[in-house]
């Protein structure tokens, strides 16, 4: 029986927001997810969507379309912090006209143990559960990814960004329309440069992840610097000074860790 993921998301501590914060907070994540949602549209089975209260879960191809969706969505709505949780397994109950919160099986058991344990955890924001051994080095990836993104300014996570809809990572089993990720640049703002306006007249160059390697150095992009001082007007050293003290290429090497540590969910169970 093929095997699915199930993403679920909720925003850590939203019962202290105000209610027009958490209003505003709720739009701004329907309009972030309407675009990923088109994004990701030809790797979703059932769209994400708001499911109950402030959780939003869908239902994936593969358990690395999850997270690439994940990661995108922490990324727009960075510094505001989430818990997250994808589950790997079987879509035993298909209801064909219903979303995802109508759907059931052992993918979604998994998503919600994975979401519950990171709600209890001081340490782990998200976990991916496939119920096997290798859960352990997948989910230790995604921690050390998470815990070097967080350190950012919101400048590197704006680079961080419009990094990703430059020049996305992509994996085999994960199709991407990647003229749609030109409508993120709406989320990103740079302080000093309210009307900045970024030209969409540019062609997107998802990056070659190679299969034999022992070591992984696709998420750098030489003359990414240089590509963004002539973007925004700035100098070529404060963007290379940004991008390093950012991790902005360690976070993308990490992520392609991440796609490639999924691949073996198929092994031995816990």
């Amino acid at each position: 029986m093929k095997n699915y993921s199930v993403l679920m998301i909720d925003l850590k501590n939203s019962r202290s927001y105000s209610i027009q914060d958490r209003n505003n907070l709720q739009n701004s994540i329907l309009n972030s997810i309407k675009i990923l949602n088109k994004v990701f549209k030809n790797s979703i089975k059932k769209e994400v969507e708001f499911s109950a209260g402030d959780e939003i879960q869908g239902l994936f191809t593969s358990p690395q379309s999850a997270y690439l969706y994940y990661r995108l969505f922490s990324i727009i709505i960075f510094p505001i912090e989430i818990h997250s949780g994808i589950g790997y397994g079987t879509w035993d109950i298909v209801m064909d006209n219903e979303s995802s919160t109508a759907q059931d099986g052992t993918v979604y058991h998994n998503a919600r143990k994975a979401i519950d344990e990171a709600k209890k955890s001081l340490e782990y924001s998200v976990l991916f559960y496939s119920s096997n051994k290798n859960d352990l080095i997948v989910n230790s990836l995604i921690n050390s990814c998470n815990l070097l993104a967080f350190k950012q300014s919101k400048y590197q996570n704006n680079l961080m960004l419009l990094t990703e809809i430059l020049y996305p990572i992509i994996y085999d089993n994960t199709i991407l329309e990647t003229e749609t990720l030109k409508e993120l640049l709406e989320f990103i703002q740079f302080e000093k440069k309210e009307n900045l306006i970024l030209d969409t007249n540019f062609s997107i160059e998802p990056a070659q992840i190679e299969k034999e390697s022992f070591y992984i150095t696709e998420g750098k992009k030489r003359g990414l610097s240089t590509q963004f001082s002539k973007l925004l007007g700035v100098s070529r050293q404060s963007v290379e000074k940004a991008i390093k003290t950012g991790n902005i290429y360690d976070l993308r090497n990490l992520t392609i860790a991440i796609l490639k540590a999924m691949d073996n969910t198929q092994g031995e169970s816990l």
